[in-house]
């Protein structure tokens, strides 16, 4: 073979190579069998609960609007712990990856309540709530394989008497009932349509039973931003301008939200997650809806990245969607502990 053929045969393998690593850090869909699937959650969490069945508590929350599915919250800690948090880990179908985390976050504190040191002190001083999914609707369809990217849930809201999946449905995150009325109208057909009254969907009403109930010092919703805006950030809720306690307010949780940020490496580049800048958007999302109705600490994760050929990667392999499990659970239990020392 000559030198020329000898080098273009290198430049054909180092191709190749560059694209099957391309191909492994995409997307993949349908999702794969390590993903949990939405049949499978009850089970999970139900076997989670029994391993320490004086820490944990499963309770139904409610339903889903159209096709009635439930929505759990497995209520992990001790009685004397007073200082409650809240976890959802998806809002929206396709947001899989906080479905992921949450559901880790329950085994790991049930697995090292007595054995790590930092999860003792955290669970000495908070009561977690964590709610995996309130739209089991969206993820549903996601799971079964029938929309990668379904968002809504799955309410006829064109009311032609079926279910069009890619168009039809409420964005459960902007249908609290905060700065409702201040959200831009869309159509039904709209990735963002909030609904045609607050709170109109069952899904949040669940939520908002919940924080009626309990007093949640702190509360974390986890999402994956599909088109890559705004991916591996964290947002807080709006400020009300001119408001100095909110400000005030808003300071600490951004000092704590920055806390966060700094301890997770991005998936796919150099750096560390960051918080947004500026003002977050006035809408009326779960962040808002408990910062401004129950003066709860709260803010918003935004999981998956943006891969070397500019994709944005919410449906990893198994591989990469263990690494951004993992890397969020130990920034959470660095803060957590902060916190609790802080108390």
């Amino acid at each position: 073979m000559s030198a020329v053929r000898i080098q273009l045969f290198i430049l054909l393998l180092s191709a190749l190579a560059i694209l099957g690593c391309s191909a492994n850090s995409a997307n993949i869909y349908p999702l794969p069998k390590a993903y949990l699937h939405h049949d499978q959650l009850h089970s999970r969490l139900q076997e989670i609960s029994q391993k320490a069945p004086a820490l944990a508590q499963l309770h139904l929350l409610g339903f889903s609007a159209t096709e009635e599915l439930p929505i759990y919250a497995l209520q992990i800690g001790k009685a004397q712990a007073q200082r409650k948090i809240l976890i959802i880990g998806q809002h929206h179908g396709d947001e899989v990856l906080g479905v992921e985390l949450s559901v880790a976050l329950a085994e790991e504190l049930m697995q090292k309540h007595e054995s790590d040191r930092q999860w003792m002190q955290i669970m000495d001083e908070f009561r977690f709530f964590i709610v995996p999914t309130i739209n089991p609707e969206g993820w549903k369809r996601v799971c079964d394989g029938e929309y990668q990217f379904k968002r809504k849930n799955n309410r006829d809201t064109n009311n032609n008497g079926r279910l069009d999946i890619r168009s039809d449905g409420v964005d459960l995150n902007r249908n609290y009932p905060v700065f409702w009325a201040d959200q831009v109208p869309v159509p039904t057909t709209h990735a963002n349509y909030k609904g045609e009254r607050p709170a109109s969907e069952t899904e949040v009403q669940a939520i908002m039973e919940l924080a009626e109930k309990h007093s949640f010092e702190l509360a974390i919703f986890y999402h994956s931003s599909s088109t890559g805006l705004f991916s591996e950030k964290i947002f807080l809720p709006n400020r009300i301008q001119g408001d100095e306690e909110q400000k005030r307010r808003l300071d600490d949780l951004r000092d704590f939200a920055n806390d966060y940020a700094s301890r997770v490496k991005k998936d796919y580049q150099k750096g560390y997650y960051q918080v947004g800048e500026g003002n977050s958007s006035r809408v009326g999302n779960a962040r808002n809806f408990f910062f401004h109705t129950y003066q709860t600490d709260a803010f918003l994760v935004e999981l998956g990245g943006i891969n070397s050929a500019g994709i944005s990667v919410v449906h990893p392999n198994a591989k990469m969607k263990d690494k951004i499990v993992s890397k969020n659970l130990a920034a959470l239990k660095q803060v957590l502990a902060q916190r609790a020392k802080g108390k």
